[in-house]
């Protein structure tokens, strides 16, 4: 009898919490899959199967050459399939490869439709643009947002080295020719 009642006394504990709900109100510890991740160099990045320096005159008065380059790796990708670089005085000049000139055509195409809607002011104009000495499609826009600021932007969409790629350069200033962006991007764009 001593037996049974020490292990009635010993289990109680347990058939006790057996018999209580689970609380749904927990949650779950997050899981995190690993499909991408971003990386950033500021010595040198690859564009057009070339190796760029990146300019790093960071302690200067003038930042315009304080430049990064940052790109985003997919697990299902074997290369990059997206890059950027970016200068402290906010120019950048930003690129996507896709699979399909259709693909690279339609984000080229759709893309000031898209901004032309949401602004105040709109003007796309057709320009001669060269990438890595290369002939590209290319639209210089200029718009006003609705807040008033005032965008100066270049996209073009080129094959390269069988790749298609949109590319979109952003700039502070409306620029009126390439001799006045910084040399970083003089060596890859010419217009």
């Amino acid at each position: 009898m001593k037996h049974f009642s020490y292990c009635l006394v010993a289990l109680f504990p347990a058939l006790s919490f057996a018999q209580q709900k689970n609380d749904t109100n927990l949650i779950e510890e997050p899981r995190y899959d690993t499909t991408s991740i971003e990386i950033q160099s500021t010595n040198s990045f690859y564009f057009c199967s070339r190796l760029y320096k990146i300019p790093r005159d960071c302690d200067k008065e003038d930042q315009s050459n304080c430049c990064s380059f940052s790109s985003q790796v997919f697990l299902s990708y074997k290369s990059l399939s997206t890059g950027q670089l970016g200068c402290d005085n906010g120019t950048s000049l930003s690129w996507t490869y896709f699979e399909t000139e259709d693909q690279a055509k339609n984000s080229f195409d759709g893309y000031p439709a898209q901004i032309k809607k949401q602004m105040k002011e709109f003007k796309q104009e057709k320009i001669k643009l060269f990438i890595c000495d290369q002939q590209a499609i290319a639209y210089k826009l200029n718009y006003t947002t609705i807040q008033g600021y005032k965008v100066h932007e270049i996209i073009a969409y080129i094959n390269m080295n069988g790749q298609y790629v949109f590319v979109h350069l952003h700039s502070q200033k409306d620029l009126k020719s390439s001799t006045e962006m910084q040399p970083i991007f003089q060596q890859i764009l010419k217009f």
